[in-house]
Protein backbone atom coordinates (compact mmCIF):
# COMPACT_ATOMS: atom_id res chain seq x y z
CA UNK A 1 0.00 0.00 0.00
CA UNK A 2 1.25 3.28 -0.91
CA UNK A 3 1.44 6.27 1.60
CA UNK A 4 1.68 9.61 0.72
CA UNK A 5 1.24 12.89 2.67
CA UNK A 6 0.30 16.66 0.94
CA UNK A 7 2.34 19.77 1.33
CA UNK A 8 0.44 22.67 -0.30
CA UNK A 9 0.72 21.90 -3.97
CA UNK A 10 3.04 19.02 -3.83
CA UNK A 11 1.99 15.62 -3.42
CA UNK A 12 4.59 12.93 -1.94
CA UNK A 13 3.80 8.99 -2.13
CA UNK A 14 6.18 6.08 -1.76
CA UNK A 15 6.01 3.14 -5.12
CA UNK A 16 6.14 -0.25 -3.87
CA UNK A 17 6.51 -3.53 -6.85
CA UNK A 18 5.75 -6.27 -4.15
CA UNK A 19 5.83 -9.13 -7.10
CA UNK A 20 9.25 -7.64 -7.77
CA UNK A 21 10.88 -6.83 -4.84
CA UNK A 22 10.06 -6.17 -1.71
CA UNK A 23 10.37 -3.05 1.02
CA UNK A 24 12.82 -3.08 3.41
CA UNK A 25 11.40 -3.22 6.35
CA UNK A 26 10.54 -6.96 5.09
CA UNK A 27 14.69 -7.87 4.99
CA UNK A 28 15.24 -9.84 7.38
CA UNK A 29 17.75 -6.92 8.91
CA UNK A 30 15.52 -4.09 8.46
CA UNK A 31 17.93 -1.81 10.46
CA UNK A 32 18.12 0.31 7.29
CA UNK A 33 14.59 0.61 6.23
CA UNK A 34 14.34 2.51 2.96
CA UNK A 35 11.29 3.06 0.60
CA UNK A 36 11.87 1.86 -3.05
CA UNK A 37 10.82 5.11 -4.36
CA UNK A 38 9.31 8.06 -3.56
CA UNK A 39 6.73 9.98 -6.40
CA UNK A 40 6.64 13.73 -5.89
CA UNK A 41 4.36 15.21 -8.09
CA UNK A 42 4.70 19.41 -7.85
CA UNK A 43 2.05 20.83 -10.21
CA UNK A 44 2.15 19.49 -13.68
CA UNK A 45 5.07 17.75 -13.17
CA UNK A 46 6.12 14.37 -11.24
CA UNK A 47 9.28 13.21 -10.38
CA UNK A 48 10.27 9.85 -9.33
CA UNK A 49 13.18 9.26 -6.92
CA UNK A 50 14.04 5.53 -7.25
CA UNK A 51 16.33 3.81 -4.48
CA UNK A 52 19.25 1.88 -5.44
CA UNK A 53 18.30 -1.40 -6.59
CA UNK A 54 19.58 -4.26 -7.19
CA UNK A 55 19.80 -8.28 -8.27
CA UNK A 56 17.44 -8.79 -5.25
CA UNK A 57 14.34 -11.08 -5.67
CA UNK A 58 10.55 -10.37 -4.18
CA UNK A 59 11.75 -11.83 -0.98
CA UNK A 60 14.40 -9.59 -0.42
CA UNK A 61 17.06 -12.50 -1.22
CA UNK A 62 20.40 -11.48 -3.81
CA UNK A 63 19.94 -13.32 -6.89
CA UNK A 64 22.42 -14.54 -9.45
CA UNK A 65 25.56 -14.80 -7.13
CA UNK A 66 28.84 -14.27 -9.25
CA UNK A 67 27.03 -13.94 -12.52
CA UNK A 68 27.62 -9.82 -13.39
CA UNK A 69 25.99 -9.78 -16.22
CA UNK A 70 22.70 -11.54 -14.74
CA UNK A 71 22.81 -9.28 -11.70
CA UNK A 72 22.60 -6.17 -14.18
CA UNK A 73 20.11 -7.88 -16.25
CA UNK A 74 18.20 -8.17 -13.33
CA UNK A 75 19.21 -4.92 -12.16
CA UNK A 76 17.36 -3.67 -15.16
CA UNK A 77 14.41 -5.50 -14.43
CA UNK A 78 13.48 -4.54 -11.33
CA UNK A 79 14.12 -1.04 -12.20
CA UNK A 80 11.68 -1.29 -15.34
CA UNK A 81 8.82 -2.66 -13.09
CA UNK A 82 9.25 0.02 -10.75
CA UNK A 83 8.95 2.47 -13.48
CA UNK A 84 5.83 0.29 -14.89
CA UNK A 85 4.06 0.88 -11.41
CA UNK A 86 4.46 4.67 -11.79
CA UNK A 87 3.38 5.13 -15.79
CA UNK A 88 6.43 5.62 -16.40
CA UNK A 89 9.44 3.85 -19.04
CA UNK A 90 12.87 4.63 -19.73
CA UNK A 91 11.94 7.23 -22.08
CA UNK A 92 11.38 9.61 -18.85
CA UNK A 93 14.88 8.82 -17.14
CA UNK A 94 16.69 11.67 -16.87
CA UNK A 95 19.50 10.58 -14.56
CA UNK A 96 20.95 7.05 -13.33
CA UNK A 97 23.56 6.58 -10.69
CA UNK A 98 25.48 3.30 -11.54
CA UNK A 99 27.03 1.79 -8.15
CA UNK A 100 29.88 -1.51 -9.04
CA UNK A 101 31.41 -3.31 -6.60
CA UNK A 102 34.42 -3.27 -9.06
CA UNK A 103 34.98 -0.81 -11.27
CA UNK A 104 36.81 -3.59 -13.85
CA UNK A 105 33.20 -4.45 -14.12
CA UNK A 106 32.98 -1.32 -16.06
CA UNK A 107 33.40 -2.59 -19.81
CA UNK A 108 30.81 -5.82 -19.39
CA UNK A 109 28.39 -3.35 -17.58
CA UNK A 110 28.46 -1.12 -20.19
CA UNK A 111 27.77 -3.43 -22.65
CA UNK A 112 24.89 -4.80 -21.22
CA UNK A 113 23.64 -1.13 -20.59
CA UNK A 114 23.73 -0.65 -24.01
CA UNK A 115 21.97 -3.47 -25.05
CA UNK A 116 19.74 -2.54 -22.41
CA UNK A 117 19.08 0.83 -23.81
CA UNK A 118 19.40 -0.36 -27.57
CA UNK A 119 16.04 -2.44 -26.54
CA UNK A 120 14.18 0.58 -25.30
CA UNK A 121 14.57 2.68 -28.35
CA UNK A 122 15.57 5.56 -26.60
CA UNK A 123 15.82 8.43 -28.57
CA UNK A 124 17.93 10.21 -25.89
CA UNK A 125 20.27 8.76 -23.03
CA UNK A 126 19.78 10.00 -19.25
CA UNK A 127 22.91 11.35 -17.69
CA UNK A 128 24.26 8.45 -16.20
CA UNK A 129 27.00 8.73 -13.68
CA UNK A 130 29.45 5.47 -12.56
CA UNK A 131 31.17 5.00 -9.59
CA UNK A 132 32.85 1.85 -7.30
CA UNK A 133 31.14 1.64 -4.55
CA UNK A 134 31.20 -1.27 -1.17
CA UNK A 135 27.53 -1.93 -1.92
CA UNK A 136 25.18 -3.11 0.93
CA UNK A 137 25.73 -7.06 0.44
CA UNK A 138 29.11 -8.84 -0.63
CA UNK A 139 27.03 -10.85 -2.98
CA UNK A 140 26.12 -7.72 -4.96
CA UNK A 141 28.33 -6.50 -7.90
CA UNK A 142 26.42 -3.92 -8.99
CA UNK A 143 23.62 -1.05 -8.26
CA UNK A 144 21.38 1.64 -9.79
CA UNK A 145 19.15 4.77 -8.68
CA UNK A 146 17.41 7.13 -11.05
CA UNK A 147 15.65 10.26 -11.42
CA UNK A 148 12.46 10.27 -13.64
CA UNK A 149 10.54 12.92 -14.91
CA UNK A 150 6.84 12.71 -16.51
CA UNK A 151 3.94 15.15 -16.41
CA UNK A 152 1.56 14.58 -13.58
CA UNK A 153 -1.36 14.48 -16.20
CA UNK A 154 -2.00 13.50 -19.60
CA UNK A 155 -0.66 16.00 -22.13
CA UNK A 156 -4.13 16.33 -23.89
CA UNK A 157 -5.40 17.52 -20.25
CA UNK A 158 -2.71 20.05 -19.59
CA UNK A 159 -3.34 21.84 -22.88
CA UNK A 160 -7.57 21.70 -22.51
Amino acid sequence: MSKSRKNSHIRVSTMHVPHMLNEAYHYEDPSCAFSRGMRCEIGDTTLLFLSGTASVNHRGKSIHPGDFEAQCQRMYENLTALLRSEGATWHHVVKALVFLADMRHYRAFNEVRTAFFKKQRLKMLPASTCVEARLCRPDLLCECELIVVLPTRPAKQRNA
